[in-house]
C-alpha cells in the first residue's frame, strides 16, 4: 500500500496543478509531491533497515506501519502545500519498510533456490496491487474529491495494520555455534555463514561479540500463539554497533561490480516510470481524455506486471536451470543478466515511442494507443528488472547479501530521484521527443554495460573469497 500511495498521485496530478496554480506553485513544484517521496522511500531503507537488525523486524515493521497510517491521514486532512508535502515525506520514509524491511524478513524464511519466486511473487503482487488501488483514484477524486484519496489508502493501511499485528511474527533468529569437523560454525547478524579453525574460534567469537553455546542443549522450544503476537522481542546485545555495521556493510558491497550495475539499472528503469507517471495526465487529456478516465492507463500496470512475473518465472527461471546444467550443474549469478537483455530492448524501445507519441499529442497528430502501448509494455520491462536485479544482488555478492540487497533497493530511489528531479525543465525546453530520448539513451548505457559485468564479476568474487581463505576464514552465502 505505501508504494501504491506513494508513486500514485500520476493519474490525479492535474488536480493538484488546479489547486495549488494560484496560490503561487510552479509544475514543479507540484511534481514534488510524487517525486519527493520516491526520494524519501529511499532514504528510509537506510534507517529501517539498521534499526531493524538491532531491535527486530516486527516491532520497527509495526511503528512504520503505524507512521504511514498517520501521515496519510494527514495527507487527507491537511489544508496547505507545505503541510500536504510534509506529510508525503513522511508517507516516503515509512514506505521504507517495504521496501527494505520486506525483503529481509522474505530472505529469511526462504530457502536460496526459492528466492528467484519469492521475489518474482512479490513484485509481482506488489506492482499489480499498486496498479488496482491506482486504476479507480482518478474516478475517485471527480466523485469525491481528492481527499477520498488518501481516505481510502488510510482505510486500507489500518487494515494492513491489523494484519501484520496479526500475522507479521518475528523472523530475527540466532543460530547458536556449532562444531564441525574440527571447525566452528556460526551465522551473523546479516545472515553470512562464517566458517574458523577451532583453534581461532574464541578468539573470532570475542571480537565479533558472538555467544559461544557449543556444548549445550541447542534445542529451541516452540513459542506460542500469544507468544508470537508480542509487538517487541529480544534487541541485540550490542545494537548500536550492530547499526553501524550494517551501514559499513551496505557501503562495502558497492565495491562489487553487480551491485554497481543492478543500482544502476533498477535506479534509471524506476527513474523512467516516474517520468512517465509525471507526464501522462497531461498527454492523454491533450487526447481528449476526460480526466475521470486517466487512471485507466493502470490496467497496463497490471498487465505488464503479470507478464513480467511470467517471463521471469516461465522462461527466466528455466533458462537458469538449463545453463546450470550447460555449465556443469554450477549456478553463476551472472546467468540472470542474460535475461535482462530482451527486456532492456523492450524498455529501450517503449521509451522512445512514448516520446515521439506525447509530441504527437501536441501536434494534433499519433494515437493514445501509443501511450497506452508504451506504458503497459514498460511496465513488463520494469517488473523484470525489479525481479532480476534483486535476485542477482542477493546471488552475486560473496559477502553480505542483506545489507547488498539493501543497497539495490534503497539506492535505486535516491537515483531515480535525481533523473527525474529535472524532467519539467527538460519537457519545457527540450520537448517529449528530445526528453525520452536522452533517457532512452541513458537507460541502454547502462544496460549495455551489463555485457562487461558478466565477464568482470565472477573475477571479483573469486577474489574476495580468496582473500577471506587467507584470513582462515570461509565465507557462505
Amino acid at each position: 500500500m505505501g508504494l501504491a500511495l506513494a508513486g500514485g498521485l500520476g493519474a490525479i496530478l492535474s488536480v493538484f496543478f488546479q489547486l495549488y496554480g494560484p496560490q503561487g506553485y510552479g509544475p514543479s513544484d507540484v511534481a514534488f509531491l510524487l517525486t519527493l517521496p520516491s526520494l524519501c522511500i529511499g532514504l528510509g531503507n537506510f534507517i529501517i533497515l539498521p534499526v531493524a537488525l538491532a531491535y527486530g523486524r516486527r516491532p520497527v515493521f509495526l511503528i512504520s506501519t503505524i507512521i504511514l497510517l498517520a501521515a496519510t491521514i494527514g495527507s487527507a486532512a491537511q489544508n496547505s502545500y507545505n503541510g500536504h508535502l510534509a506529510s508525503r515525506v513522511m508517507q516516503g520514509l515509512a514506505t521504507g519498510a517495504s521496501e527494505s524491511l520486506l525483503p529481509l524478513m522474505l530472505t529469511e524464511v526462504t530457502f536460496l533456490h526459492e528466492r528467484g519466486r519469492i521475489f518474482g511473487l512479490y513484485w509481482t503482487v506488489q506492482n499489480v496491487l499498486s496498479s488496482l488501488m491506482n486504476l479507480t483514484s482518478s474516478y475517485e477524486t471527480a466523485a469525491l474529491g481528492w481527499r477520498w484519496y488518501y481516505w481510502v489508502f488510510a482505510i486500507l493501511v489500518g487494515a494492513g495494520l491489523v494484519l501484520a499485528c496479526l500475522f507479521g511474527f518475528e523472523t530475527r533468529f540466532q543460530r547458536p555455534v556449532v562444531s564441525l569437523d574440527g571447525r566452528a560454525v556460526m551465522t551473523d547478524d546479516f545472515g553470512v555463514t562464517h566458517v574458523v579453525p577451532d583453534s581461532e574460534a574464541q578468539e573470532y567469537l570475542e571480537r565479533h561479540g558472538i555467544e559461544d553455546r557449543r556444548g549445550e542443549d541447542a534445542e529451541v522450544p516452540l513459542k506460542s500463539y500469544s507468544q508470537l503476537l508480542k509487538p517487541w522481542g529480544s534487541s541485540h546485545k550490542t545494537p548500536g554497533k550492530v547499526m553501524l555495521l550494517s551501514l559499513l556493510r551496505m557501503a562495502q558491497s558497492m565495491t562489487s561490480p553487480a551491485i554497481l550495475f543492478t543500482v544502476l539499472a533498477s535506479s534509471i528503469t524506476l527513474a523512467c516510470v516516474v517520468d512517465v507517471s509525471l507526464t501522462y495526465d497531461a498527454v492523454l487529456q491533450q487526447y481528449g481524455w476526460n480526466p475521470k478516465d486517466i487512471g485507466l492507463i493502470n490496467l497496463g500496470g497490471i498487465i505488464g506486471g503479470l507478464l513480467g512475473a511470467a517471463y521471469c518465472t516461465l522462461l527466466g527461471e528455466p533458462f537458469i536451470i538449463w545453463m546450470a546444467k550447460r555449465n556443469h550443474g554450477i549456478h553463476k549469478p551472472e546467468h540472470r543478466l542474460i535475461i535482462l537483455i530482451p527486456v532492456a530492448i523492450l524498455g529501450f524501445s517503449m521509451l522512445i515511442l512514448y516520446g515521439f507519441m506525447a509530441t504527437a499529442a501536441f501536434e494534433g497528430g499519433g494515437s493514445y494507443w501509443g501511450i497506452l502501448i508504451s506504458w503497459t509494455l514498460f511496465q513488463v520491462t520494469f517488473t523484470s528488472v525489479l525481479i532480476v536485479t534483486t535476485t542477482f544482488a542477493a546471488e552475486a555478492s560473496p559477502k553480505h547479501a542483506g545489507p547488498a540487497l539493501v543497497m539495490v533497493i534503497g539506492t535505486k530511489n535516491i537515483v531515480s530521484f535525481g533523473v527525474a528531479y529535472g524532467l519539467t525543465d527538460m519537457v519545457q525546453h527540450g520537448g517529449y521527443t528530445w526528453t525520452f530520448g536522452v533517457l532512452a539513451g541513458i537507460f541502454g548505457a547502462i544496460f549495455i554495460l551489463g555485457i562487461p559485468i558478466y565477464m568482470l564479476n565472477p573475477k571479483w568474487r573469486r577474489y574476495v573469497t580468496r582473500a577471506e581463505e587467507k584470513k582462515g576464514i570461509t565465507t557462505t552465502d
